[in-house]
Order: C-alpha cells, then sequence, then structure tokens
C-alpha cells in the first residue's frame, strides 16, 4: 500500500515538473521573441540594420509557435485536471506587453527631420562636385538608419530606409522634392505626402519615375 501511494506521489511529482518545465520553455522562448522585436522595432543598435527585418519575422514566428504550444497544452490540462493552469497567462502578456513597448519606442522622421534635410541639401549641391557620385551611404539619424541618399535624374532626394522592409522585395524610405513630384510619380510610388516638401514611399523606387 505504502508504496503504491509513494509511485503515485512519484508519478504527479514528475508529472508536475514536465509541465514546470513546458511552461518555463514557453515562457522563455516568448520572452526572446519579444526582446528580438522590440529591439527590432524599436531600432536599437542590436539587431544590425540588415538583420531587422528577419529578427522581426522570426520574433513573430517563433510567437505563433508559442501559442502553438500553449492552446495544445493547455486543452491537455483542461482534458485531464479540467482546470487551467494561469502560469501560461505569462506569455500573452508578454507578447501584449513587447507590443506595446514597441509601439511607443520606435523613432519618428518629425524628431530627425533636420538631420535628413540637412543631407538633402547637401546632395542637391554637389552635381558640381567632381568628387561626388551622388550618394551618401551608411547614413544614421537617431535611431534610423539610411542605407544610402542619392538624387534621382528628375533631382528630387531618396532615402532608403535600412531597417525596414525585406530589401530583395521591398525598400521603403522617404524622398525630399520640395518643388513637388508629378501625379505619375506620386501615383507610381504610392508617395505619402508628410509635408514640408517630404514624402513616404514603400517599395522599391526605380529611378526614371
Amino acid at each position: 500500500m505504502d508504496q503504491a501511494v509513494s509511485n503515485s506521489r512519484a508519478t504527479k511529482k514528475s508529472a508536475a515538473l514536465r509541465w514546470v518545465g513546458w511552461v518555463n520553455a514557453l515562457i522563455t522562448a516568448s520572452a526572446s521573441a519579444s526582446a528580438f522585436y522590440v529591439a527590432a522595432k524599436c531600432h536599437l543598435a542590436w539587431p544590425e540594420p540588415a538583420d531587422s527585418a528577419l529578427s522581426i519575422a522570426g520574433a513573430v514566428v517563433l510567437w505563433v509557435l508559442t501559442a502553438i504550444v500553449a492552446f495544445v497544452l493547455l486543452g491537455v490540462c483542461w482534458w485531464q485536471r479540467r482546470r487551467w493552469p494561469w502560469s501560461v497567462v505569462a506569455v500573452p502578456v508578454l507578447v501584449a506587453f513587447a507590443l506595446g513597448i514597441a509601439a511607443a519606442g520606435q523613432p519618428h522622421f518629425d524628431q530627425y527631420r533636420t538631420d535628413f534635410e540637412t543631407v538633402a541639401q547637401q546632395l542637391l549641391q554637389e552635381p558640381d562636385d567632381p568628387y561626388s557620385d551622388g550618394y551618401h551611404r551608411d547614413l544614421r539619424f537617431g535611431r534610423f538608419d539610411i542605407s544610402y541618399a542619392n538624387v534621382s535624374s528628375q533631382g528630387h532626394v531618396y532615402f532608403y530606409d535600412a531597417r525596414d522592409g525585406f530589401d530583395i522585395v521591398e525598400n521603403p524610405g522617404w524622398v525630399y522634392a520640395p518643388d513637388g513630384v508629378s501625379d505619375k510619380t506620386f501615383n507610381q510610388l504610392r508617395l505619402e505626402d508628410i509635408g514640408g516638401g517630404w514624402y513616404r514611399f514603400p517599395h522599391l523606387v526605380v529611378d526614371n519615375y
């Protein structure tokens, strides 16, 4: 009898330890994904600009996998014990917290508009400089990283965001055109007028627009 009771206690203890292990793993995975997401969205020094999009995508994938495992564990626990393990609530709380920090902590263009405009004016004056190729590369304005800036054939200055988007399929950024842009350019590039001669574009720019 004592042996049976001892075995039953050992089984329950082992099951409890397995459950604690699963919950700790879920919380660790969710916390790691949240850290990646916040760091990339808030344009912190790490991850590197070229890795930001992959970090965000990786964080989202890890969140999804964590959510699937959490739902499975909740289902098993409810089926076996008819109760919810409230420790799993830490997972969605971490995700919601990360989304809130990322939304509040992202840098805004208006904070660094003067820095952007200074470089734009420099580029517009450089056609008279025989040593300039019309490009400024690897720029950083506050927490914004710019892969390069250049003057188009129409005399507009383009800044390409190094942190947002996958370079293979999209290359978002800003256009400085103090005299405005044509309707064709505005529509083809899906520009957003953000005032002061500045426009935001969401995708790859072709110079002849």
